[in-house]
């Protein structure tokens, strides 16, 4: 690992479609010292969470093609089959989705949050699933 304060840092997947909310949670993410591992959608971020190990995981709901309760079962399902264990995640979404909300609770993540959220709440949320 390259230097001292990184190699003690977890890594967060941000797994989002939307620029902005990628660009302020970055922003506060790397602050607070965490690494962020970006992925644009589920596809995406499906291969990477095969290639790198992450601590949490931070998710949209919807997003093109595959949305973010469908990403979550395949890592899981994925995780699964290798033996890992399971990873923390907490869901977003910007839209008052019943069925949606329904699924993640069924889900069981760790959290749910309806964006736009304040980035404090965001951030103890974030701390509490890393035992910090």
């Amino acid at each position: 690992m390259e230097g001292g304060r990184q190699s003690m840092s977890s890594k967060i997947l941000l797994i989002d479609d939307e620029e902005l909310v990628v660009k302020s949670v970055n922003r506060l993410l790397a602050r607070e010292g965490y690494e962020v591992i970006n992925c644009k959608s589920g596809e995406e971020a499906i291969e990477k969470v095969q290639q790198v190990s992450v601590d949490l995981i931070v998710c949209d709901i919807r997003m093109p093609k595959m949305t973010g309760i469908d990403t979550i079962k395949k890592i899981r399902e994925l995780r699964k089959l290798t033996k890992q264990k399971a990873i923390p995640e907490i869901l977003m979404t910007g839209y008052a989705d019943e069925a949606a909300n329904k699924e993640a609770e069924a889900l069981k993540v760790a959290e749910y949050l309806y964006k736009p959220f304040d980035l404090r709440d965001f951030l103890a949320c974030v701390k509490k699933h890393l035992g910090g």
